[in-house]
């Protein structure tokens, strides 16, 4: 299975390895590696993660960051609707997917 992100999600995710490599060399690496070890689980198992919205909308956290992916699969591609720090306001990104139909 492929993967894609929609615009937000991107820069979402683009933002927090900037942030974190800003905070500290490396920690932006340590993002990226983090984030590909949860999409890989999503990836291989896309309806084992907990269902959030009705739309088929799941979330994977991450282990080390404080983000979580939210994603839905979209044919035969797992869709990244969000990048979310835990502390955003929660369901800002449903917006997202009313827009995507």
């Amino acid at each position: 299975m492929r993967h894609n992100f929609l615009p937000g999600a991107e820069a979402e995710y683009l933002d927090a390895i900037r942030f974190y490599e800003d905070r500290q060399p490396g920690l932006g690496a340590a993002l990226i590696t983090e984030f590909e070890r949860a999409l890989e689980l999503a990836l291989n198992r896309p309806h084992s993660w907990r269902l959030v919205h009705p739309s088929g909308i799941r979330r994977i956290g991450l282990a080390r960051f404080p983000y979580a992916i939210f994603f839905r699969v979209v044919g035969d591609a797992l869709q990244i609707t969000a990048v979310a720090h835990h502390r955003k306001r929660p369901g800002y990104w449903i917006s997202r997917i009313e827009n995507q139909g």
